[in-house]
């Protein structure tokens, strides 16, 4: 079970809009919503990017609080998801998320029968990603293929490391461009995750054996122990592994870039 903080974090009173502006983000809001503009509690996540040559541009993104959720429906958006039944921690949240955090991804999912993926989808995600591996001047292959509960942009390069970046930062500030591109006009289908060389299911093997380790140890000197530093959809890839071990619990500390899971021993 996650520990009360954490479930404040992810609670479904709180939904994220996108749009090019922030003021369209707020029309976008109270038109969904049914609210007028002058009484939502919002606060402003991110103002936006133009980018440069058409790469690295992002919507404004802003929170609206104390609205009711759409049940098991990740908001459409440029980083929305959409009608799967989504883990517990993701019962609203965007695709940026999931990869960045992104993000997600690396979270374990629960999904329904799995939803048919339009043709036009996968081409719109194979035309973005050539496109810009094209503009990265990589040499480099594209695969977009459907998984089930997501769309897999599978990148082969000799120049994996580039690729993926120290830390995976560069594999998922693409795999946000991506979402952000796609489903910038578009409902929301999928969610939708690059990978190169199966880099995800190795992060997600480091990151399981680490909450392992840091569980036993926690036990072990009976005191609660902090993991590094990690994004959000890495966070639940420990709350995921360990929820089903009785003798932890685990919850979330810090903000931002510095937030972390903590392993408490019962």
């Amino acid at each position: 079970m996650y520990k009360q903080e954490e479930e404040k974090e992810e609670m479904s009173d709180q939904q994220e809009f996108y749009a090019a502006t922030v003021e369209q983000a707020l029309d976008r809001a109270s038109e969904t919503l049914g609210v007028a503009r002058d009484r939502l509690d919002f606060e402003v996540l991110d103002e936006g990017s133009t980018g440069f040559l058409g790469i690295g541009t992002r919507d404004a993104r802003i929170l609206i609080r104390g609205s009711d959720p759409q049940e098991n429906t990740v908001v459409a958006s440029p980083n929305h998801a959409v009608q799967f039944e989504a883990p517990e921690e993701e019962q609203q949240v965007s695709s940026a998320e999931t990869w960045q955090g992104t993000e997600q991804l690396m979270e374990e999912t629960v999904t329904s029968p799995a939803l048919e993926t339009p043709h036009s989808l996968i081409l719109a995600v194979d035309e973005f990603m050539t496109t810009l591996i094209d503009a990265m001047g990589l040499d480099a292959t594209v695969d977009a293929h459907d998984v089930g509960d997501a769309v897999v942009v599978d990148v082969a390069t000799e120049q994996t490391g580039l690729f993926i970046g120290q830390k995976g930062e560069t594999i998922d500030a693409i795999q946000y461009l991506l979402n952000v591109a796609v489903y910038k006009d578009r409902p929301f289908v999928k969610r939708l995750v690059v990978d190169s060389e199966g880099y995800r299911q190795r992060r997600v093997e480091a990151i399981q054996g680490m909450a392992h380790r840091t569980a036993r140890r926690a036990v072990r000197e009976r005191r609660p122990l902090s993991l590094p530093p990690m994004s959000a959809a890495e966070r639940r890839v420990v709350h995921l592994f360990l929820k089903e071990n009785p003798k932890v619990t685990t919850s979330s500390d810090g903000k931002d870039e510095n937030r972390r899971v903590v392993v408490s021993p019962v």
